[in-house]
């Protein structure tokens, strides 16, 4: 079971896509619904001579931050995706990223959005960075995303600790799902070894009562993340669930990463686990 659910809010209307998916989430599992606001105050840039305008400024700051917490508690309590639902609202000042690693303490996993175009005060500025510290799943919804039926998924599987970890994580979501299907996209050297993994995978996930079924696809796009929306689009899943940061950051900065790919540029939701 999911028994709580942790959702970044801000101020703006940035938010109120990934508050619908994740009630929607918290609905079906009766789950408390935690809204999480942070802002990050930061000190103006003066002149040496500049102390009055130092704290003049610093005011002002604290008082948009304020006055935004207000505005992001408000936007939470009363959308009408949490009606009925148990909610609890906290609102910290510190950086975005490092509020919701700490306070994923209280949740089993983190609702966010991608990284905004522009950064400010209450910005996420990476996504990746929650979930590589959080040490809990992480469910990304694209802006334009307002709904998480989840009743058909796909788990992007390779044979990693990250890929275990992710199907452990999202068992209460593949339980309740009409059909998972479990893909593994390989080179076509690889394809026989690839049915014999996605086929443990999908018997596993059967044993807890998953109606998984198994596919190894050779790869034909540019890259494994197109490979995988592909599949996600012709099954007709609207959430993809993989691991996360295989190797190093540093490591898949440089050459490019599934995780990042997906991150960035999947249409669908993501529910990913380092």
């Amino acid at each position: 079971m999911l028994t709580s659910i942790l959702v970044h809010i801000e101020p703006d209307h940035a938010s109120r896509n990934r508050l619908e998916c994740a009630a929607q989430v918290a609905r079906r599992f009766n789950a408390r619904l935690i809204g999480v606001a942070a802002a990050q105050l930061r000190a103006p840039v003066v002149d040496n001579y500049g102390g009055v305008a130092i704290a003049a400024e610093m005011e002002a700051e604290e008082e948009r931050i304020r006055t935004g917490f207000k505005n992001a508690e408000a936007g939470f309590r009363n959308s009408p995706a949490v009606g009925g639902l148990q909610t609890e609202w906290r609102s910290v000042v510190g950086v975005p990223e490092a509020v919701l690693v700490r306070e994923s303490r209280a949740a089993d996993v983190i609702v966010l959005g991608r990284a905004p175009a522009q950064l400010g005060v209450f910005s996420l500025m990476d996504p990746g960075d929650v979930l590589m510290h959080a040490g809990r799943p992480v469910l990304v919804v694209p802006d334009g995303t307002r709904s998480l039926e989840a009743k058909r998924i796909v788990v992007g599987w390779k044979d990693t600790r990250e890929g275990r970890r992710a199907c452990l994580d999202a068992l209460p979501l593949l339980q309740r799902a009409d059909l998972v299907s479990v893909v593994e996209v390989v080179d076509e050297t690889e394809i026989d070894a690839a049915k014999a993994r996605v086929a443990d995978v999908a018997t596993f996930l059967g044993r807890h009562d998953v109606r998984a079924e198994a596919e190894a696809r050779v790869r034909a796009e540019r890259s494994v993340a197109d490979a995988l929306m592909l599949a996600a689009e012709q099954h007709g899943a609207d959430l993809t669930v993989t691991g996360a940061y295989g190797h190093t950051r540093l490591r898949e900065w440089v050459f490019g990463s599934v995780t990042a790919d997906l991150l960035t540029r999947s249409p669908k939701c993501c529910f990913l686990a380092h």
